[in-house]
């Protein structure tokens, strides 16, 4: 008699896990059989998970993080899927097939940093035409990790960087960086970097400077050459600019145009050729712009209009 309330209880816990267990297998199962007698194109699609998170967070007792953590590692495997060369509206749906996975995960644990970061990691996408997607579900997101996980400084850090590098409101990224350095474990440069996007309101050099930090924290080779990519293309474009300003320059004083970058060196507005980080070389126009002969120049998306980083 002493025995059975200890072993009732442990009891209780199996069956609870147990039956947690089943739902999952069987909601991954009806989601394989969904899939495969899916037609061909769909516009719209039910809810993933088809259980609102509401209710999957009530069923889920004290396996809401594993919950959780179900849900994301389904949004890891399916962004191997997405490639850059495809066409809109074929990674339209897996974008919001991937969305809604790490929203369901943030909202069954809304302290779960992981999906946080990977959110900030994995939505915003470029295509070969050079257009940025999912930049909007990647902020809304991550401020509900920046209201979420305020502790963790990396919440502030991912979500200031989406609001300077892809939607230029960096009086909103100078706030999201303010919170993030207020932390005992953020680096000094979060703080730094807060101060300059508030005092410069976003020149290229910020812009660059997020980059890079991007950069040193990327654990993954992927991640890490994306980031490298992006600190070569700002690179180039910050070379470029000074090309076309020391162009404009010499237009102005001497009424013709510069023939090449060369000569703006040898005439003393350029203090010498810069080193065009794709391997490739530069090239002055007669118009005065400066292109790369490796690389096209790099622009960036706002909500709904095309503009370059400054």
């Amino acid at each position: 008699m002493l025995l059975s309330r200890p072993v009732s209880t442990t009891l209780r816990g199996s069956a609870a896990a147990l039956a947690f267990a089943l739902a999952i297998a069987a909601a991954a199962s009806l989601r394989i059989s969904a899939w495969e007698r899916a037609p061909a194109a769909v516009e719209s699609e039910l809810d993933i998970p088809a259980m609102p998170s509401e209710v999957a967070r009530a069923l889920a007792f004290g396996f809401r993080s594993l919950l959780a953590d179900f849900t994301l590692l389904q949004a890891i495997q399916l962004l191997p899927l997405r490639h850059g060369d495809m066409a809109p509206e074929v990674f339209a749906g897996m974008d919001r097939r991937l969305t809604r996975l790490l929203e369901y995960s943030v909202e069954v644990d809304p302290k779960f940093a992981g999906a946080y970061r990977f959110a900030a990691a994995s939505l915003p996408h470029e295509t070969m035409d050079g257009k940025v997607y999912g930049v909007l579900n990647a902020v809304r997101i991550l401020e509900q990790g920046l209201r979420e996980r305020p502790d963790d400084w990396q919440m502030g850090f991912l979500l200031g960087f989406l609001q300077s590098y892809y939607l230029r409101d960096f009086p909103a990224a100078a706030r999201s960086l303010a919170i993030a350095a207020k932390q005992p474990k953020a680096p000094s440069w979060v703080g730094l970097l807060s101060t300059r996007l508030a005092a410069q309101g976003g020149e290229l050099q910020i812009a660059t400077s997020l980059a890079e930090a991007m950069l040193t924290q990327a654990n993954e080779e992927s991640t890490r050459k994306e980031w490298e990519d992006r600190v070569n293309a700002l690179h180039m474009e910050r070379d470029l600019r000074a090309i076309e300003d020391a162009a404009q320059r010499y237009r102005e004083a001497r009424g013709v145009p510069a023939r090449s970058v060369l000569a703006l060196v040898l005439a003393g507005y350029l203090p010498e050729v810069p080193q065009e980080p794709h391997g490739g070389r530069y090239v002055l126009e007669g118009d005065g712009t400066a292109r790369s002969t490796a690389a096209e120049r790099l622009r960036a998306y706002g909500l709904s209009t095309e503009f370059e980083i400054h």
